[in-house]
């Protein structure tokens, strides 16, 4: 699981106590740089007038449709802030006010080295800004003579003019603020007033231009509207004279129209019944006209008057001949007359049902010629409808045209009357609510505001920097540096020392020596420690000591080791195999006209080359004449073989070598050693070359003890100035503290 990394603010005090004179210098200079501009700046005065725009035109008469302008949308307020700083405005006010002849635009040049000066860095800031803008211009350049043809000689002045206007609308109101910026606060006060007029002047000059552009175009139309009014109603009237049209076609016309038609279809639709119902009644009588038995089923016969008489004479009849049979046989006188007279009763019946069959023909033959008469009616004023229409269709058009040209004529007649006396209007929606008056006070410099943010800035800017340089600071500084980024453990610190005492035949680096209580003897007794404990069977008995850069101490860190090792109890060697500089023989203060290389090319036994050193069981064997091809000595088998010898007589055996990025005798001499000890000057190797020569270990399978950083710094802005105690004794074997710490890191020396 990833732990977040905690925030130490002592670290960051740490960062701003170590930079305190980057800060303070960055400081000093913001703040001078500006307390001399603020008080050595001409002051500038301020004036501010304030005008309303209306939300709506108040216009006299009604010809918004002339003069269309819609003044209540937030655009339209956008728009007459941008008029405001028009160059259009800005050249009629420097034309009315002279400006530029007055010495607030057009400065007298100075005179002396302060003029000169001044003069010079005008130019060259103008110098700076065009090659800016060229810079990141994109296309074809632009010759000089052209850009001065197409400007206007003033356009400097206009510009230098409108970067002092401001427009700054109040908030939720239709009120705005018009300031300008001048050294005289009076001709500050004159500028914003004339800046209000301007504006107002041309904007009733703009109402009163399209006025007049308006009265002209409606003069020009009206002639033709005029004549088109004529055109249109002559056409009119010549229409219904070809076609003898005396209505309007008003909607009367055409409900008595409809009207007539509905009667015509409902005078058909009686006329369709009633020749049906004829025409049935005589199928049916036609049916039986020829079975005289079912005349009598015929209603119309049965109505009959007549046939109902002869009905009741033949019941009477039959009823004499019932009676009549009884006494009297068929051929009686009495039975033979009844029965002729029934004969003659039947005879009469059957004619007048012919008669009556006649009738029904007659009616069916009406009703049929009454329809067709009411069918022709009904096309007839159908197709005069028809005609009718399209008679009307042609006169709508021709009425409309006429008209819609009379009402735009009289509409131009009525706008033209209207915009005539819009001419002599000079009123507008602007109005002035306050004019500007003299300022008392400048504006700039905000001396107190400045000097403020001066000091804000300076201290922020200072602790900016200051941080922005520790972190382009890449090299390592702090123990978990070695942990995290370097991979390998950390044995500790070894800080800047100097000899407080001069013992004759000891060098200054042996602070183990001249210096026994001191911090950095108890800094090298705890790397003591961690050595002996970096295994977990035995302390290792060969140790490289190497850096991955030079100058960064290492020999100094391999003499004090060996002497704290000796101090110990361990007999110890130190071999001096950086045969490119070697020092340890001027740390020891001992001749090296013998040494390794002697022994290696076999001049001379390992007898004669092993120096006893002032410690105690710390033994020395020098580097001897300096050979031309080290590399190849240091890696050669009797390296080994020395090293091997070596081992039977000595519990340690520290070999200082060459750097590891300068040349390979270290990766050489890591082969014929138990465990790397790896020095890093703090705050001086930046980490890419350290980590190099880790990876060049770490190829030829190198066994890394760990490393120590040389060189730390233990005062108040130093991080171990919060890790460590030290001391120091007196003469008089008092004990007196030298610097107080803040808190003893657990662990520091194991």
């Amino acid at each position: 699981m990833i732990q977040e990394q905690q925030i130490d603010l002592r670290s960051y005090l740490r960062v701003i106590t170590k930079r305190r004179w980057t800060i303070l210098t960055f400081f000093i200079i913001v703040f001078l740089s500006v307390a001399i501009h603020t008080f050595t700046a001409t002051p500038i005065y301020q004036a501010s007038s304030r005008i309303v725009i209306e939300k709506e035109n108040q216009n006299v008469v009604s010809i918004q449709e002339v003069l269309a302008v819609d003044s209540t949308g937030q655009d339209y307020y956008q728009t007459q802030y941008k008029i405001i700083e028009s160059r259009t405005v800005a050249r009629d006010v420097i034309k009315r006010l002279s400006l530029d002849q007055h010495p607030e635009f057009l400065p007298e040049p100075e005179e002396g080295l302060l003029g000169d000066f001044k003069a010079w860095y005008r130019e060259t800031r103008l110098s700076v800004n065009d090659w800016a803008k060229n810079l990141f211009v994109t296309g074809p350049p632009v010759k000089e003579g052209a850009v001065e043809e197409d400007q206007d000689p003033d356009s400097g002045l206009v510009s230098a003019f409108l970067q002092r206007v401001k427009v700054e609308p109040v908030r939720n109101s239709r009120i705005v603020d018009i300031r300008f910026e001048a050294k005289d606060p009076v001709l500050a006060a004159k500028i914003s007033n004339e800046i209000v007029r301007s504006y107002i002047d041309g904007k009733l000059e703009t109402k009163l231009s399209a006025a007049k552009d308006a009265v002209k175009w409606l003069s020009e139309r009206i002639d033709d509207e005029r004549k088109k009014v004529e055109r249109d109603e002559n056409a009119l009237l010549m229409y219904k004279e070809q076609n003898q049209i005396i209505t309007n076609f008003s909607s009367d016309s055409e409900n008595i129209t409809a009207q007539k038609l509905s009667a015509l279809n409902q005078q058909v639709v009686d006329a369709q019944s009633k020749r049906v119902e004829a025409e049935t009644r005589y199928q049916q009588a036609l049916v039986i006209e020829h079975s005289p038995d079912l005349l009598d089923s015929i209603p119309d016969i049965m109505k009959n008057e007549l046939v109902q008489n002869i009905k009741k004479m033949e019941v009477d009849i039959y009823n004499r001949m019932s009676e009549l049979t009884k006494k009297y046989g068929a051929n009686h006188p009495q039975m033979v007359a009844i029965q002729t007279e029934l004969e003659e009763l039947k005879k009469q019946k059957a004619k007048e049902a012919k008669r009556i069959l006649g009738s029904l023909r007659n009616e069916y033959k009406l009703a049929l010629a009454r329809e067709e008469s009411v069918k022709r009616a009904l096309d007839d004023q159908k197709t005069e409808s028809l005609t009718m229409n399209k008679k009307a269709v042609q006169y709508g058009v021709l009425q409309r045209q006429a008209e819609s040209s009379r009402n735009i004529y009289e509409l131009l007649i009525k706008r033209f009357k209207e915009t005539s006396l819009t001419e002599e209007m000079k009123t507008g929606n602007i109005r002035v609510v306050d004019k500007a008056e003299v300022p008392k006070n400048p504006i700039k410099p905000r001396k107190q505001l400045n000097l403020i943010l001066a000091l804000v800035v300076g201290l922020m800017g200072g602790v900016g920097l200051a941080f922005f340089i520790e972190y382009l600071d890449n090299t390592i500084k702090l123990p978990n540096e070695v942990k995290d980024d370097l991979k390998i453990p950390y044995l500790g610190p070894v800080p800047i020392f100097a000899g407080e005492t001069t013992q004759e035949g000891i060098s200054d680096e042996l602070v183990l020596i001249h210096s026994p209580k001191s911090t950095a003897s108890e800094s090298f007794r705890g790397i003591r420690t961690g050595i002996l404990f970096s295994s977990a069977d035995t302390p290792p008995q060969v140790i490289l000591v190497t850096s991955a850069a030079p100058g960064e101490g290492k020999s100094s860190c391999v003499a004090n080791l060996g002497a704290t090792l000796a101090m110990a109890g361990s007999k110890v060697v130190i071999l001096d195999c950086d045969m490119r500089r070697p020092r340890l023989h001027k740390i020891f203060n001992c001749p090296r006209e013998i040494g390794i290389s002697s022994v290696l090319v076999g001049t001379s036994p390992l007898s004669h080359v092993v120096v006893h050193t002032v410690v105690e069981n710390l033994d020395l064997i020098p580097c001897g004449p300096i050979p031309p091809n080290p590399s190849e000595i240091v890696g050669s088998r009797k390296i080994k073989q020395l090293i091997d010898e070596l081992r039977k007589h000595y519990q340690h055996i520290l070999i200082d070598s060459p750097p590891i990025t300068a040349v390979t005798d270290a990766v050489l001499l890591s082969q014929v050693s138990d465990s790397v000890l790896l020095v890093i000057r703090a705050g001086d190797t930046p980490k890419p070359v350290i980590q190099n020569g880790i990876e060049q270990l770490k190829n030829v399978n190198a066994h890394i003890m760990g490393a120590i950083l040389n060189g730390i710094k233990t005062g108040r802005d130093s991080y171990y100035y919060y890790q460590y105690y030290y001391y120091y004794y007196g003469d008089d074997g008092e004990k007196r503290k030298n610097v107080r710490g803040k808190k003893r890191r657990k662990g520091a020396y194991s």
